[in-house]
C-alpha cells in the first residue's frame, strides 16, 4: 500500500464515503441529466469515471472483492477494457478464485497478444496452481514483450526451481539483480539455488570416480537424477504467493 500524507488521505476518505458506504448490489443511481444540466453521454463518462476512481481506491484502500465489484461495473459497459480485465483478475486470484481468474486473462490475452500484463498474470497463476510447464510458457511470452518485468523473472525463476531446472533459475535471478529490483529473498534464493547446483556437481562427480571409466551414461544420468530428488523436499526457494511479493 503506497504511503500518502495525512490530509490527503482523509479528502480521498470523504469523496469515497460520499459516492460509496460499502459495495452494495446496485451503487446509488447517478442523478438524471436533466438535473445535473448533463447530456446522457456527459453523465455516462462521468458515471464511468467515479466507478474507475473506485477500482482505483479500493485497490489501494478496499478490499479485493470491492476491487471485483466496480470491475464488473465498468465492464458491463465496457466489457473490452483490457486493464480492467487485468485488474479483475488480479483481485479474482488474491481471493483464490482460480478459474475465474483464467478466464478474463484468457479474454484479455485475446484482446491484447501484444500487451505483457495479462501473459504475466497467468502465468502466475498457473505457478501458484502448480502447472509450472505452461506458467513458464507464459511467463516467457511477458519477458519476450517486456525483458524487463522483473515480476515475470521472479515468477518464472520459482517455476523452473519447482521443475529442477535450476540453471535456468539461476539466470532468471542473475538478470533480476542486473536489472535492480532484487530484493532479499532474490539474493537468499541466488544462494540456494548455487548450493543445489554444488551439490549436485558435486554428486556427479562422486559417482563418475565411484563408478570408474566403465560405467554407462544412463548409471550416471540416473544417478542426478535420484540426487536432484533428494534435494527437492529442501526449502530453498520462497514460494511465489497470491500477492505478487515474491
Amino acid at each position: 500500500m503506497k504511503l500518502i500524507g495525512t490530509k490527503k488521505i482523509l479528502s480521498i476518505s470523504k469523496l469515497w464515503k460520499k459516492s460509496s458506504e460499502g459495495v452494495r448490489p446496485e451503487d446509488q443511481q447517478p442523478r438524471s441529466a436533466t438535473a445535473d444540466h448533463r447530456s446522457p453521454t456527459k453523465s455516462l463518462l462521468h458515471h464511468l469515471k467515479l466507478t474507475k476512481f473506485k477500482i482505483n481506491y479500493a485497490k489501494e484502500f478496499g478490499t479485493e472483492k470491492q476491487v471485483v465489484h466496480y470491475c464488473t461495473k465498468y465492464l458491463y459497459d465496457f466489457p473490452t477494457s483490457y486493464s480492467t480485465l487485468c485488474n479483475r483478475a488480479e483481485a479474482y486470484c488474491k481471493l483464490k478464485k482460480y478459474k475465474k481468474a483464467i478466464n478474463d486473462l484468457n479474454i484479455a490475452i485475446r484482446l491484447k497478444p501484444q500487451r505483457s500484463t495479462a501473459w504475466y498474470l497467468r502465468g502466475a497463476i498457473k505457478g501458484l496452481k502448480k502447472s509450472y510447464t505452461d506458467a513458464v510458457y507464459d511467463l516467457s511470452k511477458a519477458i519476450v514483450i517486456d525483458s524487463k518485468n522483473c515480476l515475470a523473472l521472479k515468477c518464472r525463476a520459482y517455476c523452473y526451481y519447482m521443475l529442477r531446472e535450476y540453471e535456468e533459475a539461476l539466470c532468471d535471478l542473475k538478470m533480476v539483480i542486473i536489472l535492480g529490483c532484487a530484493n532479499e529473498s532474490t539474493y537468499i534464493n541466488k544462494i540456494n539455488i548455487m548450493k543445489e547446483l554444488k551439490n549436485l556437481n558435486n554428486s556427479t562427480q562422486r559417482d563418475l570416480v565411484d563408478m570408474g571409466a566403465s560405467s554407462s551414461v544412463n548409471d550416471i544420468k540416473g544417478k542426478r537424477k535420484a540426487a536432484i530428488q533428494a534435494h527437492l523436499e529442501k526449502p530453498a526457494f520462497y514460494a511465489l504467493t497470491a500477492t505478487w511479493g515474491i
